[in-house]
């Protein structure tokens, strides 16, 4: 079928409304899972439980859906199980699936298959900015808070509440259950699966890299061996879409100098859809990501991370190393989204709130060390940390 019939958000609800109140009636088994990524990108924990699933239990027949042809060709070469979203294949295992597995919304396999599909939203970070529908302020509000008939109608999408969604403690299934208007019972504390791979040896992490990371991953595991310490910075995504990486370093080469006087590199990381680096250049000890890059397989190998309000941050904390806490533009940042926690509670520090100070912590990094309240948040919102996420949520979707 020509994917580019459905390019059109308008034509796509004119052809395939019907199917959807179809697939609402359809048999679907429970042995077939459907899995798909956020932002077209084989990455996050739909990724990691689609390998598990696939490396570990065979009695159950699971596809990676995408609509992106260098994803799909990747994947097969990997000969791993892949759809084409918009292919005959695709619609048929979309009406006959009795699990979808995302990482955002629905349609990211198919909304209009899912009528009668349980709906796992494995989500992609533990929440300290509002999301979804308990978004009241900035561009994203008037998406859930007015919702438009032109969304209802053409992106419906946007509003199907998912079955369950995963969460890591029960004070997370809380945010959960409001943000997605769904009962604190359907947000399971059973971990991220993106996050088992900090558990294993750096050997089956090297294994793991060699056989499904991009050439990019594996140079770079090769070029930070010249570094006595790696240090990662990965800010959140602006609403707004400004380019901040002026502000944030408005002296890059004085960074540069800080970082050389203690060989260590700095790895640039930014959202998938930020533009910001457009006008940032590569320095001795300064280096920037590719946005889709997956870097979880290589957080276990760094020292240390920077960033500002990314979720990133609770994640990083499960490998008990330094975090620094880098909000320059905080009032500005607030004024665009609302958190769900004061902000200085929510984290474990340090706090620099300028360039100066942030060269200054950058000059002393191989003393920061994790502290009590580090060991408190951890506590607060992780249920589980040994490594075995996968297999909870696998064996939770089987006893359904």
């Amino acid at each position: 079928m020509p994917a580019g019939i459905f390019k059109s958000h308008k034509i796509r609800a004119l052809l395939l409304y019907p199917l959807y109140w179809i697939s609402k009636l359809t048999r679907r088994s429970a042995d077939i899972w459907l899995f798909a990524p956020m932002n077209h990108a084989f990455l996050d924990n739909a990724k990691y439980l689609f390998l598990h699933v696939t490396q570990n239990h065979p009695e159950i027949k699971v596809f990676f859906v995408s609509e992106k042809a260098e994803l799909i060709q990747y994947l097969k070469e990997q000969n791993l199980p892949v759809l084409d979203k918009w292919s005959l294949k695709a619609f048929y295992y979309g009406l006959i699936a009795k699990f979808y597995l995302i990482s955002a919304y629905v349609d990211d396999i198919n909304f209009w298959t899912s009528g009668g599909a349980v709906v796992f939203n494995l989500w992609h970070g533990i929440p300290l900015k509002k999301i979804e529908f308990d978004i009241s302020t900035g561009p994203l509000a008037k998406r859930y808070q007015k919702r438009s008939w032109y969304n209802r109608i053409f992106k419906p999408y946007f509003y199907r509440r998912p079955d369950f969604v995963l969460s890591t403690s029960q004070e997370v299934s809380r945010l959960f259950a409001s943000a997605f208007r769904v009962s604190p019972a359907q947000c399971p504390p059973l971990g991220y699966p993106r996050t088992d791979i900090f558990f294993k040896s750096k050997e089956e992490i090297k294994k793991h890299i060699q056989q499904y990371e991009s050439k990019a991953l594996n140079a770079l595991l090769k070029q930070i061996a010249a570094y006595e310490r790696v240090i990662l910075y990965m800010p959140t995504w602006r609403d707004n879409r400004q380019n901040f990486m002026q502000k944030a370093f408005p002296n890059v080469e004085q960074l540069n100098d800080a970082l050389k006087l203690k060989n260590a590199l700095l790895l640039i990381k930014l959202h998938p859809n930020d533009s910001s680096l457009k006008t940032f250049r590569d320095l001795s000890h300064i280096k920037t990501m590719p946005a889709k890059i997956d870097l979880y397989p290589f957080l276990p190998f760094t020292d240390g991370l920077i960033t500002d309000y990314s979720s990133i941050y609770f994640d990083y904390m499960l490998l008990k190393k330094p975090i620094i806490f880098y909000p320059f533009d905080l009032e500005e940042y607030l004024r665009n989204r609302e958190m769900y926690f004061d902000y200085q509670e929510a984290i474990p520090g340090p706090v620099v709130a300028d360039f100066d100070a942030l060269l200054k912590v950058v000059a002393s990094i191989e003393s920061l060390t994790i502290n009590e309240k580090y060991e408190q948040l951890l506590n607060r919102f992780w249920l589980y940390r040994d490594g075995k996420s996968c297999e909870r949520v696998t064996e939770f979707l089987k006893n359904l």
